[in-house]
């Protein structure tokens, strides 16, 4: 089992914070993960969640950066299926109610589809 922490970029400390201080209540692996639209590399995505572990937490035990390509709500509750996490840790972003019906929210979609736990982190 694991707790998977889904960053928009390395700037997403609070959603590792938390989801590591869940791991390790748990004694679970966290598993940071950065999802880029399927024009950019894997390579990239990876490095977003490396730098988000590296710019949050200080010699961390049982991390691993992730990295996927395509549509971000899709990708995060599959890496969830396929890693067998217990938890998702999201930092949604506040929208405007007109956004929510014409856009969606990843945050909304994930919410809604995923088989574990869903953790929201509010912004500071």
């Amino acid at each position: 089992m694991s707790i998977l922490a889904a960053v928009d970029d390395a700037e997403d400390s609070r959603v590792v914070q938390r989801g590591y201080e869940l791991a390790q209540a748990f004694g679970e692996e966290l598993v940071v993960l950065n999802v880029q639209p399927e024009t950019e590399d894997l390579a990239s995505a990876e490095e977003v969640a490396s730098n988000a572990i590296r710019l949050a937490l200080n010699d961390p035990e049982h991390v691993t950066a992730a990295g996927a390509l395509g549509d971000p709500a899709p990708r995060i509750l599959n890496e969830a299926e396929e890693r067998g996490a217990s938890y998702i840790v999201l930092g949604p972003r506040k929208q405007t109610p007109i956004g929510k019906a014409l856009m969606g929210s990843v945050s909304q979609l994930v919410l809604l589809n995923a088989e574990c736990t869903v953790a929201f982190v509010a912004e500071e």
